[in-house]
Formats: structure tokens, C-alpha cells, sequence
């Protein structure tokens, strides 16, 4: 009889070999029955991404990944990511590809396997490549390279040492150190030819020979290069990217047609393909050579390709490419194409900066130190040269303000975008005069405009180094600012200085200014809703006549939603996503709760804590509540022959209203679910209310069967009488204990959760851990003794989450 795992393997080999027919046979007659699901969709995962069909290949290695997990095959669940990130990687979902392979990595590193680790690794090191962060992606290739190295680790045909010294050889060409990344990429192309793998050869030839050109060796480059091209044993292997390399190779090397010729075919190919990141490509080196060559439309469509992908280099090309177009008009380039630009310039300095720094210190272990210091000083003054350059350049395009010379709400927002981006926090204050239109009217306007110069000059002066104000309107201005550790104090500061008299025609004139401040990122989660809580704070300021007001979240939580909140149930705009929880014993789902989400055209995707306290003070939560009973009762019968429950959570005003037995009883008549199969979660605040009708009506419910969770336990102030009072099914230990437990395993909150452990087996009531997110976490929770657990290590919740083995 065949060894499963043996027989899975030489499945698996039949599939990488790339011949799409035997491997759809071979998957076709394999019988997955002997092995979990996880294998079948891993299968079918490698069989989509031989095929180049990455968006269903990541959604099937995703499945096999989850029905992995559960079944604790580790190593199935570390290939299984590692493929899913590849995937995203193609898709340009740099962030979710990292996140895998971190992942995959923490799994190789428990294990103490060195091959996965390099598997890892070099997956690490071609995404921080590919993002232009060298240094970054040098250590983890040379930690994957060490790690391949390992005695009794080897290769065995995984081409893992073709893969990391491709890697290498990106990295170092990326530094312009030509002749070591020369070296990486023979030494590539060698293990191809020995180990056989033609597509792998010719991806290394071209590699190894972009970098001869970029290291001067434009001819010997572009001979070698047509030579590939139109050799017969690798015409099918000459791919969008081929084409491309050889098109920039024949421009250096001055051979103009030539490289329109691979140009225009890189074009033709890679739109057939859908390979985006190729198509921009060759437009925009189709638009360096000729702009007759190309349409403005080509253009915007690299554009808006570029603005979904994480790789900002190409966003930033394409917005070159429409500022020196000649088809469109300076209107159009100033509206649209130069802010944009700003902000992709502003992106850029700051990440030059930090990667020379990085890319410097780790290339001062070559030896040649003199080198790098002209090396150093060519980086920094070539990008110095650019920035200043663009720079003058959008300035003339109108982006300061032409009375005070400051920045203008253009480069206000582009400065605001580039640190939002980072993880530094920041202050944003809106200010400005109060009755400045009394001033107009007594001074006239040329002396308004002298104050309005004086008071820009003055809020200059007291900015420290980084810091930036700019005139946004007729008497406002902004600043950013470096929080210090008294931030109304520093606030104030500015504003005593801006106060200060003026002498306008003659006279000591005395200003008083508002201001309204708001923090990055406490206070908003993007740039504009950071300007908005400014400008409110502002608002509030004036409105109670403060110099100053900070921005207040409760104030203003639910501005604007109430209007659209009170017609999204009739509009349905409501869904449902959901999150499993799982069975570590039995290695299966046995519950998913619901989570209410609301998708407002208006505002995007909001979670409850945006709109519930809207809907808790009216009783329109009573409506939604029934609703959401409704539909997750609808989705746990859709679920077919498994007998997964569903979780729903009650509010305090739904929990309380008198129709709550009637409404649940007819979700379950209508929908047809079984009343077993349905979980109300309460919490012990809500349990509180009214013990005496609590009481009652959760033995009403329990009588029809219904099953009652008491939700995140331990955080409230019952007692622990009322346990053995109210018929509970089980309880759920709120994250924050799982939290401080994994920060001390001896600590209070660790034996907390011991004792809920003790008291959940002694009154026979389910136990449930919030909050795994990692197999660290999923580790102590077991050790504990806790057998059912939910969070993002598991799955984070989707409004399409099915369970496993679902009709």
C-alpha cells in the first residue's frame, strides 16, 4: 500500500512540473480521502499558479492554509502561505505577501527547519527587493543563504540556491555594485543549466545581463541578449519582462528601433497576459523614446494601474511620463498630475534617505571604502539634485501661496499624506484670525495683507526643524508640528507669540487668533479626516470662545452618520461577516459568530463602534437587531448538512425589549434552523439589568433549546453567584486576559484565566478564548486547558466565510 504522504509528494512533483494535462489527471484520480481537504486545495492552488492564474490560486492556498491550521499540519500550513504570499506578491500585495511569509517564517522557526526558513527568507528578501528597500532585502538573503548552508540542510531540487542568488544578484545590482551582482547571477544561471530548468535559465540570462548593460557593457548586453530572443529551444519562454529588458538594453546601447521593435512587442504581449506590471512598463519607456508613440490614455491607464500597487516607484514613473507628455494641457497637469507628484517625491526623499543610510552601512563591508564614499556622496546629491529640481518646478506650478511665500493646502496635504505614512505622530493645528474682516474694513486691504505677511512670518520663526505651516484660506493657516510632552502648552506658545502687536499704518494693532488641534493618529485614520477633526476643533474653539480646543472624538463620533444611518436597513446596506471558532481537540469549527458591519455608499465600511451607539438610542436597534437574527440564522441553514452554529450578539436594548422571545423564535420558524444550532451572546452588564427577568427569559431560551454565551467574562461586576443562577451554555474570556497572560504567564490575569478554567469545568459550561492571533498565543490557551478559541490566527471575519465540509 502506498505511503499517503510519499504518494501526496509525487503528486505535488507531477503538478510543478508545469505540464498542465498530467497534473489535472493526476489530481483528478488522486484520492484525497486518505488526507484532510487542506491537501486537495493546495493541490488545486499549485495547479492554478503553474497556470498563472494567481488570483485563484491565493484564494485556494488561503482555504488550504485555514483547513491546515485547524488540522495542526504545520508543514502543510508553512508551504501553503508561502504560496499564498508568492501569489500576492504577483498580485502587488507587498503587505499581505509580507504577512505571510512572516508567518510561514515563525512556523519553519519552531520546527528548527532550515529549509523552510530559507524558503522564508529569500520570499522576505525578493518583496523588500522589489519595494527598492536593499537593505532590508540583503539580510534576509544572506540569512537565507546562510540558513541553506546549515550541515545536512541541502538543496534538493527546490531550486532555493538559483532562487537566493537571483536575489542577491537583484540586490546588488540595485546598489550599482555591478561586478559582485555579476557574480550571483552566473552563478544562477549555471545551477539552472545543471539542474535543468530552461524558463529559470532564461530569467537568469536576463538578469545577468540587464546588469552588464547598467554596468556599461551596453553592446556585449544587447547582442546577447537578441541572441536569446531568437534562439528556438526558448522561444516559448520569452515573456513580457524579456521583451522589456531588451527593449531598455537596445536604448543604451543607441539602437532606437530596435528597442521600439521589443518595446511595442512587450506591449502587445503583456496586454494578452494581463501582466500590469510589464504593460505600464513598456509605456512608459515607450513614452521616453517618442511621446508619438503613445496616447494620453495609455497614460492615465498606467496611472490608475500604478495607484493599486504598493510599488511606488511605478506610480511615480507614470507620473513623470504625464508631466512631460505634450497631449495634455497645463490645466490638467496642475489640477491633477503635480500634486500627485508631490506627494510620490516627498514619499521618495524620505525613503532615499533612510535607504542610503541603510544600503551604505551594509555595503561598508566591501572593501573598497573609497568607493563607497563617492558612492555615498553620488547618491545623495544626484537625489538631492531631483528633489530641488521637481521641487522648483511645482512651485512655479503654483503650489505655494503667492502673499506669504508659504506652502498652500496643496503641499499642506502632500506633506500630511508622506507623514501619515510613517509612525511618527504629529499635530495638525488650524488657526486663524478672529474679525479679520473688521481689520480689512479699518486698514483697508494692503495693510491686511502686511498683517496677514507678519503673521506668517512670526508662525515661521517658531517652527523647529520638520515642522511646516501653510496658508490654507483667506485668514487660515495650518501648522504641523512635533508633539512635545504638553502639547496645549506648546499649542499656546505659538499662539502667544503670533499675538503679539502689529503696527499696521501707524498703530499698535492687537490680534487674537482661534486654534483647533487634532493628533496623528489618535485623532483620525487618514490625512483628510485628521484636517476635518482640525477644523471642527477649530469650530468648537470659536464657539465657546477658547484660544484653543483639541479635538474631541465624542463630540464628534457620529457626525454626519445619523442621516444616512437611519435609512440604511430599508437601503441594505447592512451584512453580516463572520469568524469561526475552533475546536483545537477535535480539530473542527463549531461555531462562527456574526458581526454587524455597515456598508454606507457615503462613508465606506463602518464597524459597530462607528454607528451602534447611534442605533442604541433609539429604538431603531430593536429592528436592526431582529434583522441580524434573521440573516444569521438564514446563513447557518445555507450552511447545509454541518452542524456549525451560529453566534449573534444582543444588545442591551434588544436584550430588554419585551418582543426579544418572539423574535428569536420566529428567525428560527422562518429560516428553519434548528434552535440548537443558534448561540445568543450577552455580557454580564447586560446580564445585570434585571436579574429577576434575566432569569426568566434565559430559561425561556434555553427550554426552546437556544444556547447562551456570556460574553467577555471576568470584565464586568456580577456575581459569581448568578452562574450558578442563569442557565448559560458557556462562557467567553475577553481578550485583554489573553493579552496580559501571554505578557506574564505567572501573573494575575493568567491565574484569573486559570480559575475560569476550574469554574467553566465544574459548572459544565463551555469555555472560549478570544483574541489567538498567534500559535504562540494558541499554545498557552491549550496549555491552560482551553480547548476552544477565536481570532485573526484562525481567520479575521468575511462576509463569505463558509465552514469546511459546507454543501
Amino acid at each position: 500500500m502506498l505511503d499517503p504522504a510519499a504518494d501526496f509528494g509525487q503528486l505535488i512533483r507531477i503538478i510543478q512540473s508545469g505540464d498542465q494535462d498530467a497534473a489535472a489527471q493526476a489530481i483528478q484520480h488522486y484520492d484525497f480521502s486518505r488526507q484532510g481537504q487542506e491537501h486537495r486545495f493546495y493541490a488545486h492552488a499549485l495547479l492554478h499558479y503553474y497556470a498563472h492564474r494567481h488570483q485563484l490560486a491565493a484564494r485556494e492556498a488561503e482555504q488550504a492554509a485555514s483547513l491546515a491550521l485547524i488540522a495542526q499540519d504545520h508543514g502543510l500550513y508553512a508551504s501553503a502561505l508561502i504560496l499564498q504570499g508568492t501569489c500576492s506578491a504577483i498580485l502587488f500585495a507587498t503587505d499581505a505577501a509580507t504577512e505571510s511569509f512572516h508567518r510561514a517564517l515563525e512556523v519553519f522557526d519552531r520546527s528548527d527547519d532550515q529549509a523552510g526558513r530559507a524558503r522564508a527568507l529569500v520570499s522576505l528578501a525578493n518583496i523588500h527587493a522589489v519595494r527598492g528597500e536593499n537593505h532590508s532585502a540583503l539580510n534576509f538573503a544572506q540569512q537565507a543563504l546562510s540558513a541553506l548552508s546549515t550541515p545536512g540542510t541541502g538543496d534538493p531540487g527546490s531550486g532555493l540556491a538559483i532562487t537566493i542568488n537571483n536575489v542577491l544578484g537583484m540586490v546588488y545590482s540595485n546598489l550599482e555594485a555591478f561586478e559582485t551582482a555579476e557574480r550571483y547571477f552566473r552563478t544562477c544561471a549555471a545551477l539552472t543549466l545543471e539542474q535543468g530548468h530552461a524558463s529559470a535559465f532564461v530569467t537568469a540570462s536576463v538578469n545577468l545581463l540587464e546588469c552588464l548593460s547598467r554596468g556599461g557593457r551596453n553592446d556585449e548586453a544587447c547582442r546577447e541578449i537578441e541572441r536569446l530572443i531568437a534562439h528556438p529551444d526558448y522561444q516559448t519562454l520569452i515573456t513580457p519582462h524579456v521583451l522589456n529588458t531588451a527593449g531598455e538594453i537596445a536604448l543604451r546601447a543607441g539602437r532606437q528601433a530596435q528597442a521600439v521593435a521589443h518595446l511595442q512587442a512587450a506591449r502587445q504581449a503583456s496586454a494578452t497576459t494581463q501582466d500590469y506590471e510589464e504593460y505600464c512598463r513598456s509605456i512608459i519607456t515607450l513614452a521616453q523614446v517618442d511621446g508619438q508613440l503613445i496616447s494620453g490614455e495609455d497614460i492615465r491607464e498606467v496611472i490608475r494601474i500604478s495607484e493599486t500597487d504598493s510599488r511606488a516607484d511605478l506610480l511615480e514613473q507614470g507620473l513623470q511620463a504625464a508631466v512631460g507628455f505634450g497631449g495634455f494641457s497645463d490645466d490638467e497637469k496642475v489640477r491633477r498630475f503635480y500634486p500627485q507628484l508631490v506627494r510620490a517625491l516627498h514619499h521618495r526623499a524620505v525613503t532615499l534617505r533612510e535607504q542610503t543610510i541603510g544600503d551604505l552601512t551594509k555595503k561598508a563591508e566591501l572593501d573598497n571604502a573609497r568607493h563607497l564614499a563617492g558612492y555615498e556622496q553620488q547618491l545623495r546629491v544626484a537625489a538631492e539634485e531631483t528633489i530641488q529640481r521637481q521641487v522648483e518646478e511645482l512651485e512655479r506650478g503654483r503650489l505655494s501661496d503667492v502673499l506669504t511665500g508659504l506652502p498652500n493646502r496643496i503641499m499642506l496635504m502632500a506633506q500630511m499624506l508622506r507623514q501619515t505614512r510613517e509612525d511618527a505622530p504629529f499635530l495638525l493645528v488650524t488657526l486663524d484670525v478672529n474679525r479679520f474682516q473688521l481689520v480689512n474694513d479699518m486698514y483697508g486691504h494692503d495693510l491686511a495683507d502686511e498683517l496677514l505677511r507678519v503673521l506668517a512670518q512670526r508662525l515661521s520663526g517658531s517652527l523647529r526643524s520638520g515642522e511646516l505651516v501653510a496658508r490654507v484660506g483667506g485668514d487660515e493657516f495650518a501648522l504641523l508640528l512635533e508633539p512635545g510632552a504638553n502639547a496645549r502648552a506648546q499649542v499656546e506658545r505659538v499662539l502667544a507669540v503670533v499675538t503679539q502687536p502689529v503696527a499696521l499704518g501707524g498703530q499698535s494693532v492687537r490680534v487674537s487668533v482661534s486654534a483647533g488641534a487634532a493628533l496623528w493618529p489618535q485623532d483620525a485614520g487618514s490625512a483628510e479626516a485628521l484636517r476635518r477633526a482640525s477644523e471642527l476643533a477649530l469650530l468648537d474653539a470659536k464657539a465657546h470662545a477658547d484660544a484653543v480646543r483639541f479635538f474631541d472624538a465624542r463630540a464628534h463620533a457620529h457626525a454626519g452618520l445619523e442621516s444616512a444611518l437611519a435609512h440604511a436597513l430599508t437601503r441594505g446596506e447592512y451584512v453580516l461577516h463572520y469568524q469561526p471558532l475552533i475546536d483545537t481537540r477535535h480539530r473542527r469549527v463549531v461555531s462562527a459568530e456574526a458581526l454587524l458591519r455597515w456598508e454606507s455608499p457615503e462613508h465606506g465600511l463602518q464597524s459597530p463602534a462607528a454607528f451602534m451607539p447611534i442605533l442604541e438610542r433609539g429604538d431603531h436597534i430593536i429592528e436592526v437587531g431582529a434583522w441580524v437574527l434573521r440573516e444569521a440564522c438564514r446563513a447557518a441553514q445555507s450552511w447545509g448538512g454541518t452542524d456549525v452554529r451560529v453566534a449573534v450578539n444582543l444588545s442591551a436594548r434588544q436584550f430588554t425589549s419585551p418582543g426579544l422571545l418572539d423574535t428569536v423564535r420566529q428567525a428560527l420558524r422562518e429560516t428553519g434552523l434548528p434552535p440548537h444550532r443558534l448561540e445568543l451572546e450577552i455580557t454580564e452588564t447586560l446580564m445585570m439589568l434585571n436579574p429577576e427577568r434575566t432569569e426568566r427569559v434565559l430559561r425561556d431560551l434555553r427550554s426552546d433549546g437556544v444556547r447562551v454565551m456570556l460574553d467577555d467574562f471576568g470584565t464586568g461586576y456580577s456575581s459569581l453567584g448568578y452562574l450558578a443562577r442563569f442557565p448559560l451554555s458557556g462562557l467567553k474570556i475577553d481578550r485583554s486576559f489573553v493579552r496580559q497572560m501571554m505578557q506574564d504567564q505567572q501573573g494575575k490575569s493568567a491565574a484569573i484565566v486559570r480559575a475560569m478554567v476550574s469554574l467553566s469545568r465544574d459548572l459544565n459550561l463551555e469555555l472560549v478564548a478570544e483574541g489567538i492571533e498567534s500559535l504562540q498565543d494558541l499554545d498557552v490557551v491549550m496549555a491552560e486547558g482551553i480547548r476552544v478559541v477565536q481570532g485573526y490566527h484562525f481567520a479575521r471575519p468575511a462576509p463569505d466565510w463558509r465552514p469546511p465540509g459546507a454543501d
